[in-house]
């Protein structure tokens, strides 16, 4: 037990420090910060409550932008460190591969929801110069964002696996994308009058990653909070499906040939 959990945490201090290097971060903070300016010089010459057209366009920008993000350097992250040579020298120092993967999210989860929650900071100042909104559900919405990135870091890490940096990303792309249509391709099997579409869009349903079901940014900002039923939820179906996922991730990395 002693030497299992120091690995785990000297892999995720490496990942973090790797990753705060990285210069896409500062790119899509940069980013961020245009579109948020940009928001709130067009919410100040239109009709309407400037604060929450600033939320709407804030919220899912820093969606797009943290997804985006978890992608590309969860991604970047694995294939680096396996054509340095590095992974190899990792594998030598730990007794059992799923501590790579376990410190691997780790190290990820922190500096990327880290850097998702001081996106969602700069938004609720810049909201907060315009108007006030209901603060307490716009704070839930962002918690719901960094589990929502999470997810997608624990996708990505199983995408990570291919040799291809291209296609690794690629696929996290696709899966995140349809991620977010759960509900649509379930209603459009629904409305099919045909029982082989209506019996692929269930399974389809099932097997995705349902990233809809942890989206609290409609209403955010509108509504004074989101019940604890509804929190609770979000926190369960997150945490049970990021480990679902993480243990599919180890199960491929164990049966992975690096030689």
């Amino acid at each position: 037990m002693n030497n299992t959990f120091p690995p785990i945490f000297a892999i995720a201090r490496m990942t973090f420090s790797e990753v705060l290097r990285n210069k896409v971060m500062y790119s899509v903070l940069l980013f961020l910060m245009i579109i948020l300016l940009t928001a709130t010089s067009l919410a100040s010459v239109t009709m309407g409550r400037t604060e929450m057209m600033v939320l709407d366009i804030g919220l899912g920008s820093i969606s797009i932008l943290s997804s985006l993000m978890a992608i590309v350097l969860t991604i970047q992250s694995i294939q680096q460190e396996k054509e340095g040579r590095m992974l190899y020298v990792l594998l030598t120092r730990i007794s059992s591969r799923w501590q790579y993967i376990v410190g691997k999210f780790i190290g990820l989860a922190t500096i990327i929801g880290g850097l998702t929650t001081l996106m969602c900071l700069l938004l609720m100042l810049l909201a907060s110069l315009v108007g006030t909104p209901f603060w307490p559900s716009v704070i839930q919405a962002c918690i719901a964002t960094v589990l929502e990135t999470w997810l997608i870091i624990a996708i990505a890490m199983i995408f990570a696996q291919a040799s291809s940096l291209f296609l690794a990303i690629l696929l996290s792309l696709s899966i995140d994308v349809a991620g977010r249509f759960t509900f649509t391709i379930q209603q459009f099997g629904q409305q099919s009058d045909s029982p082989y579409l209506h019996w692929i869009t269930e399974i389809i349903y099932y097997l995705l990653p349902n990233l809809e079901a942890v989206n609290l940014r409609n209403a955010a900002g509108y509504i004074e909070t989101y019940n604890q039923e509804t929190m609770m939820n979000i926190f369960l179906y997150s945490f049970g499906e990021i480990g679902f996922l993480l243990i599919i991730c180890m199960l491929v990395f164990e049966r992975r040939d690096l030689h």
